[in-house]
């Protein structure tokens, strides 16, 4: 991975239902990078990824909010209601402090999202309603894997899920790169196949529940 910048983070936590802690140890350091195809990636001791965000035209499903020397993220997902929070703590160097190092952090995300002065159920809640686009559908994994498999995504979705963040180029350039790995055939393959096994679990599951 290529970093344009990084920070070493005491501690990593998220939200769904229950907040999850991860802390970070001189065995097994914990690393926030913005990488230079603008991709935010949490790490855990270079193996274990935490969180991976791409950061184009994230404005209208992430929002932040800086308190000393830690940062929550709000993320909207585009799949429901539902937005879950995430929270790191930065690390001091040898240079300057840790929240010296959550304000050079913030500082650089600020180009891609709104930072809030400080975190309020009031503005929770007006982000939670603000629309990222009008859809009216709410999906199911299952429901994605079996819209995949009949080719008709931009028919069922609109607009919102045709589109993508990543530019054009780099699409091509990721293109590219899978189409001349002689594993990539192989790769395309195994991907139906889950996708048919995921959407065979779901019908199954749902007669059952007739």
């Amino acid at each position: 991975m290529l970093s344009a910048r990084s920070w070493k983070l005491e501690r990593y936590a998220k939200q769904v239902k229950e907040w999850t802690h991860t802390v970070a140890t001189p065995q097994r350091p914990i690393t926030l990078s913005i990488l230079n195809d603008h991709k935010l990636v949490i790490s855990q001791d270079t193996s274990k990824i935490l969180e991976s965000l791409m950061l184009w035209e994230s404005a209208t499903w992430i929002k932040g909010v800086r308190k000393g020397a830690a940062i929550l993220l709000m993320i909207k997902s585009p799949l429901n209601d539902s937005i879950r929070k995430v929270r790191f703590k930065f690390l001091p160097d040898n240079e300057s402090s840790a929240e010296n190092q959550a304000i050079e952090c913030a500082t650089c995300l600020c180009a891609y999202f709104k930072f809030e002065k400080e975190y309020t159920k009031e503005a929770f809640s007006q982000f939670q309603q603000q629309p990222l686009q009008a859809t009216g559908k709410k999906l199911l994994v299952s429901d994605m894997s079996k819209m995949m498999l009949n080719g008709d995504v931009t028919e069922l979705l609109g607009e919102l899920y045709s589109k993508t963040v990543f530019p054009k180029e780099q699409i091509r350039h990721m293109l590219t790169l899978c189409l001349s790995d002689p594993h990539f055939p192989g790769f395309v393959v195994e991907v139906e196949k889950l996708l048919k096994q995921m959407n065979s679990q779901s019908s199954s599951t749902q007669r059952g529940s007739q």
